[in-house]
């Protein structure tokens, strides 16, 4: 991550514009050295980057310090232009200059950036210098991996998060036949609990899209509803998000400033003498049915709310006549299943695997907990080495395998690519749950410089698409929506997936999401975008 950093100043540096600014302020012969050291410590960070948890405390910090600087030269420059060194295409760079130290209070500001960029190379200096010291110097040097290569875009890989693939049969059935118990007509809560990376998403999936709820015409909803509540959810967006689901369209903008009464007025009657499925996705808090239950009518036809929460408390605030549905771990056989599935995904299913690895599967399918996130991560690494046992072991080797999927989810992003990882940390500027317009994706993606340009050419909306695909083949984000020439149309990242790529972007200084703390004050840390 470090590398890419220092790649976006170099390229800032060789800007003619930031050039001659540079030149004014005094320190263009101490910026030409530097961006010759940047230059070598560049191709050192490359390594550095890819061996980040090698356990060396010295390289660990001397990258922190690297992109620390790095990204105090990026502000120094962003500061040279905002002191009106903006150059229009009819205007010479010479004119504006002069134009501009015309006026005197531009020349303090001009002496101090000298000043900060001169302190800055300094700095640069002394971290250069600190390699050799402590003995940093041939950390890297032993890589011999290549530049990141166009990953080929592959449309053919099924999703294996999608809810059909394998798992829960046995679950599914009984959510599907206390749903459709007629023997209660009255309105009630079906609950499914369990901690993240369970399935929950899944199995409501599963029983959302099954036949008896959704075709079946002696049994079928007329109304089916899904919608997801995030732990930081205004109200009145999700009363209208399910207004408008009902509708198919969104509301209209006279009703957009309306309050919440007029929305549960709205959903009561479009819902009213309706047999409707309305599935809560992901609750949080034991508060959200007293607050939106009115919205639902009560009129004895065999209405239904199924929802999904980590905790007991939460499914029991709702009000159902049956125990929340526990969902159990997968069991070693859809385990194992599951993870050979995903680490061959090309393989023709009617064939037997290799003996060696899939010894080794069992054993990691064991290790894993029967977490199906967990088991579709690791399949998704595993699937990228050599079929080999000793590729295999060597991708689990450094796990501590504890009960949740952190270090699988760790692993599969230390693995990623340089440019692949400042994608997937992007992702934390959404909120969480959000369903990503693909296309609005990709072109922030460009506009931040994450996607690079590769020797064969090619557009690079397309290179930006391939690694959208790459990062879903890898499941590391999933997809809501392929348009029908196959290519994503929309897509999100699971809740852990998402708390990961926060905890990376913080990490690496690389976002700012700002957000109150319990005593209603603003998280204070150094990022290069908010």
């Amino acid at each position: 991550m470090a590398e890419s950093i220092v790649k976006f100043v170099l390229g800032k540096l060789a800007d003619a514009t930031v050039q001659e600014l540079l030149h004014l302020c005094g320190v263009d012969k101490q910026v030409k050295l530097v961006s010759d050291e940047l230059g070598w410590i560049q191709a050192f960070l490359k390594d550095a980057d890819r061996k980040n948890n090698s356990g060396d405390e010295r390289q660990r910090h001397w990258v922190k310090e690297m992109r620390e600087v790095a990204y105090d030269i990026e502000d120094a420059i962003d500061k040279a232009c905002v002191l009106g060194i903006k150059v229009r295409e009819t205007q010479s760079m010479t004119g504006v200059v002069k134009k501009m130290f015309k006026s005197p209070k531009k020349l303090p500001a001009l002496h101090e950036l000298g000043v900060e960029i001169n302190e800055i190379l300094e700095r640069i200096k002394k971290i250069s210098e600190s390699r050799e010291k402590y003995g940093i110097n041939n950390l890297g040097e032993s890589s011999s991996r290549g530049q990141m290569k166009l990953p080929a875009r592959q449309l053919l890989i099924p999703d294996f998060d999608d809810p059909d693939v394998v798992g829960f049969e046995r679950d599914t059935d009984n959510i599907v036949k206390e749903l459709l118990d007629g023997s209660t007509k009255r309105r009630y809560v079906i609950s499914i609990i369990g901690p993240g990376g369970l399935g929950k998403t899944t199995l409501a999936r599963k029983v959302y899209n099954s036949p008896g709820v959704k075709t079946d015409t002696e049994t079928k909803f007329d109304i089916r509803i899904w919608i997801t509540i995030s732990q930081r959810f205004k109200l009145i967006d999700i009363l209208r998000e399910l207004l408008e689901q009902i509708r198919g369209k969104p509301v209209d903008q006279n009703e957009q400033g309306q309050h919440e009464e007029y929305f549960y007025k709205e959903l009561h009657d479009s819902l009213y003498k309706k047999k409707y499925l309305v599935v809560l996705d992901d609750v949080w808090t034991n508060k959200l049915w007293g607050q939106i239950k009115e919205a639902f009518p009560d009129i004895k036809n065999g209405s239904r709310v199924l929802i999904t929460t980590r905790s007991m408390d939460v499914a029991k605030s709702f009000d159902s006549p049956f125990e929340p549905y526990k969902l159990s771990n997968l069991a070693k056989e859809s385990s194992l299943d599951l993870l050979l599935k995903k680490a061959f995904p090309y393989q023709d299913f009617s064939k037997d695997y290799p003996d060696n690895l899939v010894d080794l599967a069992k054993e990691f399918a064991i290790q894993c907990g029967g977490l199906p996130l967990a088991l579709v991560i690791l399949g998704a690494l595993l699937s990228r080495q050599p079929p080999d046992g000793h590729s295999w072991r060597k991708v689990t080797r450094n796990m501590q395998w504890r009960a949740d999927v952190n270090d699988i989810l760790a692993t599969s992003y230390d693995d990623l690519p340089l440019a692949l990882k400042s994608c997937f940390m992007y992702f934390a500027i959404f909120p969480e749950d959000y369903v990503i317009d693909a296309k609005a994706l990709i072109r922030m993606w460009i506009a931040e410089g994450f996607i690079p340009h590769f020797d064969k050419g090619g557009a690079l909306e397309d290179t930006a698409e391939n690694f959208l695909e790459d990062l879903v083949q890898r499941s590391l984000v999933q997809v809501s929506q392929r348009a029908l020439n196959g290519s994503i149309k929309h897509c999100y990242m699971h809740d852990l997936l998402h708390d990961m790529a926060m905890r990376k972007a913080e990490e690496e200084n690389f976002l700012l999401v700002m957000s109150p703390n319990q005593d209603g004050q603003i998280k204070s840390c150094r990022g290069t975008r908010l």
